[in-house]
């Protein structure tokens, strides 16, 4: 499958490079020396003589004793000519990406009539597709105990504390698809339930979200230890696709950094 929104925003990671190169470039031009550097050759030495009038073909010669001029020259002529490259590409970029997208390639799908659609295999699955086919996958949960409250979720589902409630309200008031306690095999722990896998539809990446509520406990916070380790050594990063929230005593949850890690890595 043709990952075209990856492909625009690796684009527009390079566009943006381009952009600091030139601004580069523009500023080392800008102290750079008038005129232009003129290298000839006798004997296998080397000349140099600086032309300051578009009229003197040959320019002023040069004392070697001046290498700091000579050189700032050369360097001037190249500086030149990496930002006429630069700009011509970035140029070029900009316009690819003004005028293609994922989101229009999908559109051609999207809008052939329903008939044709039944006929065709779209190599690329539109976001809001993509987004139905993940929340639909089917999983089992992990068991609640008899003797735990029932707490349910905007969405009708059962969570086991008040903050898993705060927490999937504010995925699913979002828009943030995500799957409650969906297992999880990771090796050398064996099956984990994540508090919350969540999709980045846009990216479609996946992320975990765990939230450790009592962190005042010694026995708790010695197994959170431990899982925050199983996920590391199954390649589950923090701050790359683990995101953490945590609860212990009267530090309760910040509905701000709530706000700022679903931006950050939802939105």
């Amino acid at each position: 499958m043709i990952d075209y929104e990856k492909i625009n925003e690796e684009m527009q990671e390079e566009v943006q490079k381009l952009d600091k190169l030139i601004k580069y470039l523009e500023k080392q031009l800008e102290k750079a020396p008038k005129g232009t550097l003129r290298i000839t050759h006798n004997r296998g030495n080397a000349y140099y003589y600086w032309r300051t009038d578009p009229k003197d073909t040959c320019g002023h010669y040069i004392k070697k004793q001046d290498a700091a001029l000579i050189r700032a020259l050369a360097q001037k002529e190249y500086d030149i000519k990496l930002l006429l490259a630069a700009r011509e590409k970035r140029d070029a970029m900009q316009v690819y990406l003004s005028k293609t997208s994922g989101e229009k390639m999908d559109d051609l799908y999207l809008h052939s009539s329903e008939d044709r659609r039944k006929l065709i295999t779209p190599y690329r699955l539109s976001n809001e597709e993509f987004m139905q086919q993940w929340q639909q996958q089917p999983y089992v949960g992990k068991a609640f105990p008899e003797e735990l409250p029932e707490i349910y979720t905007e969405r009708g589902e059962r969570v086991r504390s008040k903050s898993e409630k705060i927490l999937a309200d504010k995925f699913y008031l979002k828009g943030i698809p995500y799957r409650y306690e969906c297992p999880l095999k990771l090796s050398g722990m064996g099956m984990v339930y994540p508090d919350f896998t969540l999709l980045n539809v846009k990216t479609r990446q996946e992320y975990y979200w765990e939230h450790f509520g009592l962190m005042g406990d010694p026995e708790y916070c010695e197994k959170a230890v431990r899982k925050i380790a199983a996920y590391e050594k199954n390649g589950i990063f923090p701050g790359v696709n683990l995101i953490f929230t945590f609860e212990a005593g009267k530090a309760s949850l910040d509905m701000k950094q709530i706000d700022r890690l679903i931006e950050q890595y939802l939105a």
